[in-house]
């Protein structure tokens, strides 16, 4: 999605005519964008500008686009430590190269395109499916255009699609390369795989000092502390709010007899039924079945009817016409009823199954009733906390005092990083342990007291950031006994690692890789076929390229993906692709890769505009477009 921002025909405006411009204003708004206005440009392309204010207005969209996507508040300095401001800085340079081309070239979208263009936008239809003049202009007031600034921007955004065309027409894919790659990726493997382990290998030893000081200096990044944060919070909790609102056991019992419906099955009946013309037909029909010298199913064929056209299925007794109904849930036992009198012929029923309505006992439902009644009464609950937490945190009270005051929850939080660990090495537990706490803590700076959120589960959390502890090299002295762990670990992966390299040479030269499981007292496992495309979670895919390349008998051994253990894998068959399915997924492939190459071609085009026209960034502009939407900015 990002690395479609910088496309050039598909960039931020040319989405605008897409019918995404009306609809995703339409999601979000604009107008709380313009809280400032700023006349500088933050990006010239020969003579077109880039406007502070459009740069702030796509920033503020995509925040939230991103947010409403990600379910948690996505801030610009967020934004900005990921690089989207400057894939989003790239896309309004691009549209402004365009603009710029455009105009140097005399090219533009005549009248009538563009009425067509708007006229065909789902989202100035009328829901008979028609252009609505009243609907288009109550649009564009709601989203402060007038009609001729929307006709404009519709007119630059055709132009540059006249002019990306240009360079599309024609792309073909190079003859028989989607061949190749259906083939490549519709050949399958099928392997046997054995797994070694570290506790398989010799004990090491202990390292010397220098080879442990080697180790230590070799691997910083296993020594290294994560960055560690402290600070308190107050949490609304949601679960303990469960067990204080829990209903009396008078209140579940009321609420189960006042909706005993919802508790209710009704009864049902499984018919079969034959349709007559006339009421003579249905009689004789039924008297013919009592005397049994018919079966029903000999009557369906006589009807014409097979089994399945008879079959009404379960139905309630509310699915019957009137007397139908009547009859057929007056019987007491399976068998025929009727015939009934329908609006169109006569109908003869058979009864096949009866199921008596039945109620779910009060004490199979007791508990989900409970909970029920408990988290209904979370919702106006802890709203009304939080709005106290608010209130006396207005006032200027501490966390303890306001969680005492409020009826909240009280806590601190010592070292805890980003993975949830503690300082003292144990793990976050409970609400520290929870995405949104560590999201939360995150992106706090240090001595923020933040805003409080609603949680998933219906309670509010509101943390304040104290301390920060930068991420920093451990020294060895205060690891040592975890460095010689991890040495000795390392040194038997290597050793196994060696085993497994010379065990998958012997296969399919002196042994199979059954023997080889024999000898070391393993189990060996046999895996169904799989592509290049699909391959087995138990094979890391580091291995799936020799895998492919091995000839069949033929051996390959890696590191398993969590670098615990080395697998070892005999290949027991090779299929290639089957001419008819290459075949199929060749035309599939050979659409995929054209637009591929057109979407090269238009990033290429665009480039060269660019670099034809010359672009130019204001970084003062950008910093004060991110002090205004109300960001840190480096350095400042």
């Amino acid at each position: 999605m990002l690395q479609q921002l910088r496309r050039g025909a598909k960039s931020t405006v040319a989405k605008v005519l897409g019918g995404l411009l009306v609809a995703s204003f339409a999601l979000w708004g604009i107008g709380d964008i313009f809280s400032f206005q700023l006349d500088s440009a933050v990006a010239r392309v020969g003579g077109t500008s880039v406007p502070a204010t459009r740069f702030a207005e796509t920033l503020q969209r995509e925040q939230n686009r991103l947010t409403g996507q990600s379910g948690q508040l996505v801030t610009f300095d967020m934004m900005r430590a990921a690089g989207i401001d400057r894939r989003i800085l790239g896309s309004l340079i691009r549209d402004a190269a365009f603009e710029e081309e455009l105009r140097r070239l005399g090219i533009s979208a005549p009248d009538s395109a563009v009425a067509d263009s708007i006229q065909g936008n789902p989202a100035f239809h009328d829901p008979g499916g028609k252009f609505s003049r009243q609907g288009y202009q109550f649009m564009l007031a709601q989203q402060g255009f007038s009609e001729r600034e929307f006709e404009d921007l519709t007119r630059i955004v055709l132009a540059q699609q006249i002019l990306a065309g240009t360079v599309e027409a024609g792309i073909e894919a190079p003859p028989g390369i989607s061949a190749r790659v259906a083939a490549f990726q519709g050949e399958q493997r099928a392997i046997t795989i054995m797994t070694l382990t570290p506790d398989m290998a010799p004990d090491p030893g202990t390292p010397d000092d220098g080879g442990l000081r080697a180790f230590y200096d070799a691997r910083p990044a296993l020594f290294t502390e994560p960055e560690r944060r402290w600070g308190e919070y107050v949490h609304v909790d949601a679960v303990r709010l469960l067990e204080e609102l829990a209903p009396e056991e008078a209140e579940v019992r009321a609420e189960y007899d006042d909706n005993r419906s919802a508790y209710t099955t009704p009864e049902t009946r499984k018919l079969d039924q034959i349709t007559y013309p006339d009421r003579a037909s249905a009689d004789a029909a039924v008297a013919m079945l009592a005397s049994g010298n018919a079966t029903f199913e000999s009557m369906l064929g006589e009807a014409g009817l097979t089994a399945d056209q008879a079959d009404l299925g379960s139905v309630l007794l509310e699915d019957l016409p009137a007397e139908a109904a009547a009859l057929v849930f007056a019987a007491k036992e399976p068998g025929l009823a009727g015939p009934v009198e329908l609006p169109a012929g006569y109908a003869v029923y058979r009864i096949r199954e009866i199921s008596p309505s039945s109620t779910t006992p009060f004490e199979e439902v007791r508990e989900r009733i409970a909970d029920d009644l408990a988290r209904a009464r979370i919702h106006v609950r802890a709203p009304e906390i939080a709005n106290q937490v608010e209130e006396l945190r207005a006032g200027g009270l501490p966390l303890d005092d306001i969680a005492e005051q409020s009826g909240a929850v009280y806590g601190s939080f010592d070292g805890v990083a980003p993975d949830g660990s503690l300082a003292d090495g144990s793990q976050a537990e409970g609400v520290l342990a929870t995405p949104s706490f560590l999201t939360e803590v995150s992106a706090a700076i240090e001595g923020e007291e933040r805003d409080i959120i609603e949680l998933p589960d219906g309670g509010f959390l509101l943390v304040s950031l104290q301390r920060i502890e930068p991420s920093a090299l451990q020294p060895l002295d205060k690891v040592r006994d975890r460095a010689i762990a991890a040495w000795q670990t390392a040194e038997r992966m290597k050793a196994i690692e060696a085993q497994g390299a010379e065990m998958a040479a012997r296969l399919g030269a002196d042994a199979s890789i059954w023997d080889l499981a024999d000898e070391l007292t393993v189990a060996a496992l046999p895996l169904p076929p799989f592509t290049r495309m699909n391959p087995p979670a138990d094979v890391p895919p580091t291995m799936i390229a020799d895998i492919f390349r091995a000839p069949v008998a033929g051996g390959v051994s890696g590191v398993a993906d969590n670098g615990t253990a080395v697998i070892i894998a005999q290949v027991s068959s090779a299929v290639a692709a089957a001419p008819e399915a290459v075949a199929r997924v060749s035309g599939d492939l050979d659409r995929e890769l054209v637009s591929l190459l057109q979407a090269d071609m238009r990033e290429y085009f665009g480039r060269a505009i660019e670099a034809q026209h010359g672009a130019s960034i204001d970084p003062a502009v950008a910093d004060e477009v991110f002090r205004r939407l109300g960001t840190s900015v480096p350095g400042s």
